[in-house]
């Protein structure tokens, strides 16, 4: 099935200007301004209970566009009366259009400015729009305000702003030149192979072959296939959500010349990505694109989900550019998992703390962030956009997990019951040393600060991932970047009557320069756990937690294209931790290392030796036993059967996968 529609007319503008909905309008008020004539008629036509005809109501519009323009515009007060001087007496269109075409001549005439003609212009626009409103309202007041009415409203505002509207392109073509244009394409694929097609081009230029300005609009609807029902109810809520996305994109300015806002994407929404379809679809494409006359304005957003139903994997990529703003991220996501909203928490928290930390670490302490103040905005809103993909993702692989019985036994049951097991004694447990994450070095609490643990401790129940986030500024003298990782990843293994659940956790945050100064921050963080059952009791838990940060920041140098080095820094914390519950035996070994290594320049002018050095190392293990050793040393076979359970646990644990 193809559906086609092609237009070269402009197409009418029912937004020009936003109407104040605070003003009260009132039957009294509005007589008042009405000749003696209208108000008789309007009164005889009430009494005998007829309808206003055309006529009438045309000359009541009339009378409203003159109060209107009379009372606010002084400067129109002229061109109502070279109207008033006509040998014919114009529509209540015409008299709306003169007057705000006069109205714009006497500013050219006046050598006004291109933005007082514009607000002007939108000033008068308004004003013809309360006419309709004020002449609307009064009818209602009278009881006449039927279907007749509303429709010759209607019919008449739409004609005023269909000539308004062709205006306004066509002043808005002379002030760019190049060509504008505003893109949509939709492409939907559905499980069983069909495909739906959308497109919406609008675009406006000049056209030298033809000596005018060219307004073009082509709108497509394809579909390979035949859909079914739940499919074609599927296509509508994708439809919806992607549409919000759209409408906010292409957002309709308050100034008529330039219709077209954006900039900030605050206001978009990608949650519904976690309402998606996957028994009836598989993946969608989406571009977004506004281009107003040169490139430093072009806008685009560009993003791709599929769901691989034979993997069991969803992945989305996201691009959006607007001028020299680059914002990149994606997610491959497991289509298993399950609820765990503190770990979700925990990863939300933990990608804003990455993402301040490149932002504090890629210029000096004190200053603002490389990207400055009003791009950092930019910063947070991709951001927020990034996390809500991986939520609405996790949110739409849980829902996945309860509707496929495969999932429920590779993941929900097994894995649930280890991470509550493992949860239970970390909270709850009071023989638990656990991971010792707040190093304090006394070197300083910046220190201590940047190693902190943001990942958290545990089994995450949620769907496993790979994520990427990126933000740059391209084609500029300096050019920073900043990238912010984030993945899970977790496997199983059983031998015998041992279970085993394996889980390693990281985060990646670098800000560079993209080779255009040596600046950079790099820091990596890592959570590993593995956490090993036999029947249903949990014998055997290791984690492990480790931060490495390399850091250089430079000044210019006195030469172009030169730089000297201000401060360097490479850190490393690890913290680990094993835990033995074999026999009511408590075996637990906890070991910590702390190691930084920093130069800072003491002088803003000196030798390239002229640095101050800190160092730090620190470590230290403890070994807790605790329970009924007396049997052990009094009972040789039961001191025999605990090392033998014991080395095979430690095995078991130690085995890779």
């Amino acid at each position: 099935m193809n559906n086609n529609i092609s237009s070269s007319q402009t197409d009418l503008i029912n937004s020009l200007a936003q109407l104040n909905q605070n003003t009260t309008h009132t039957l009294s008020n509005e007589l008042k301004n009405i000749e003696p004539e209208m108000v008789q008629a309007l009164n005889d036509l009430q009494l005998k209970n007829q309808s206003l005809g055309d006529k009438e109501l045309d000359q009541l519009l009339q009378q409203q566009i003159t109060s209107i323009f009379t009372i606010s515009d002084t400067t129109s007060n002229a061109t109502l009366n070279s109207v008033k001087a006509f040998d014919y007496k114009p529509s209540s269109e015409e008299l709306a259009i003169r007057t705000v075409l006069t109205s714009q001549q006497e500013g050219l005439l006046n050598n006004e400015s291109s933005d007082k003609l514009i607000e002007c212009f939108n000033h008068s626009v308004k004003n013809v729009h309360q006419a309709y409103a004020n002449t609307s309202d009064i009818l209602s007041d009278l009881g006449q305000l039927g279907h007749e009415q509303k429709s010759f409203l209607a019919t008449s505002q739409q004609r005023v702003d269909h000539v308004l509207g062709a205006y306004t392109n066509d002043i808005s073509n002379l002030n760019n030149p190049d060509d504008d244009s505003y893109v949509f394409e939709l492409s939907v694929k559905t499980k069983e192979g069909d495909t739906i097609r959308i497109t919406f081009n609008s675009s406006q230029g000049y056209d030298k072959n033809v000596d005018h300005s060219a307004n073009e609009l082509s709108f497509t609807y394809q579909v390979e296939g035949e859909l079914s029902e739940a499919e074609h109810k599927a296509l509508t809520q994708v439809m919806s959500g992607v549409g919000a996305m759209a409408d906010e994109f292409f957002k309709i300015s308050e100034n008529s010349f330039n219709p077209f806002t954006g900039e900030s994407q605050a206001d978009m929404s990608l949650d519904f990505l976690s309402d998606i379809n996957h028994q009836q679809l598989s993946d969608f494409d989406l571009s977004l694109s506004t281009n107003t006359g040169s490139n430093a304005s072009a806008r685009t957003i560009d993003l791709s989900y599929q769901f691989d139903h034979v993997a069991h994997q969803q992945n989305f990529d996201f691009e959006s550019k607007n001028g020299s703003q680059v914002v990149d991220f994606s997610v491959a996501m497991s289509a298993f998992g399950g609820s765990d909203v503190t770990q979700m928490q925990q990863y939300l928290s933990a990608l804003d703390a990455n993402l301040e930390d490149s932002r504090t670490h890629s210029t000096m302490e004190g200053k603002s962030s490389a990207f400055g103040k009003s791009t950092d905005t930019n910063i947070r809103e991709g951001f927020e956009l990034f996390k809500e993909a991986f939520s609405s993702m996790s949110s739409a692989a849980e829902r996945y997990s309860q509707i496929e019985s495969t999932a429920a036994n590779q993941f929900l049951n097994s894995r649930n019951m280890v991470a509550d097991l493992v949860d239970n004694m970390i909270t709850h447990d009071s023989r638990y040393q656990g991971l010792k994450t707040d190093v304090s070095t006394g070197v300083g609490s910046d220190v201590s600060e940047d190693v902190r643990d943001t990942l958290g401790a545990g089994i995450s129940k949620l769907a496993d991932f790979d994520s990427s986030f990126s933000f740059a500024i391209v084609g500029q003298k300096i050019n920073p970047k900043t990238t912010i990782d984030l993945s899970q990843e977790t496997q199983d293994h059983q031998s015998g009557k041992l279970f085993k659940v394996n889980q390693s956790k990281t985060a990646n945050t670098h800000f560079d320069y993209q080779l255009s100064r040596p600046d950079y921050y790099d820091k990596t963080e890592s959570y590993q756990i593995g956490a090993a059952i036999q029947n249903d009791e949990l014998v055997g838990l290791d984690q492990t937690h480790e931060v490495n940060i390399d850091q250089k920041l430079y000044r210019e140098g006195k030469n172009p294209g030169q730089y000297e080095l201000i401060m360097e820094r490479t850190e490393n914390q690890m913290s680990e931790s094993k835990v033995r519950l074999i026999d009511d035996i408590w075996l637990e070994t906890n070991e910590n290392s702390h190691d930084m290594n920093k130069r800072e320049r003491v002088a803003d002018e000196g030798e390239p030796e002229d640095f101050k050095a800190t160092n730090h190392h620190s470590h230290d293990k403890l070994i807790t036993l605790i329970g009924d050793l007396d049997k052990l040393e009094n009972n040789e076979k039961l001191k025999r059967e605990y090392n033998v359970k014991l080395s095979k646990v430690n095995f078991f644990m130690d085995e890779k996968l």
